[in-house]
């Protein structure tokens, strides 16, 4: 169930380390973490499923699922680099233990 849109701020970037796994094929990428800005009380105590909207470059990468949103916060892997300060857009699925049955 879909319990609307918000913006939320990029906070912090994590780049994993970068491994070859076939000649010439490398992988990586980055976890990044996340905070939910306004109405953040209203998602402060219970857990959440969030869907990454925009920019697409994360939604191509996002899992299909989303992530969990505990606390106003989540976090997700990601090919593309982004930068703290950087906003999301995302839809809120409520709570995050009706949607993953």
């Amino acid at each position: 169930m879909e319990e609307g849109a918000a913006i939320a701020e990029v906070i912090r970037v994590t780049r994993h380390p970068v491994f070859e796994i076939a000649e010439g094929v490398e992988v990586g990428g980055y976890t990044i973490h996340a905070r939910i800005n306004v109405p953040a009380d209203k998602y402060s105590h219970d857990c959440f499923l969030v869907k990454i909207s925009k920019p697409s470059a994360c939604v191509s990468h996002h899992h299909e699922k989303g992530s969990q949103m505990k606390h106003g916060e989540f976090s997700f892997d990601s090919g593309e680099e982004l930068k703290v300060g950087d906003k999301l857009e995302i839809l809120i699925l409520s709570p995050a233990s009706e949607n993953l049955s």
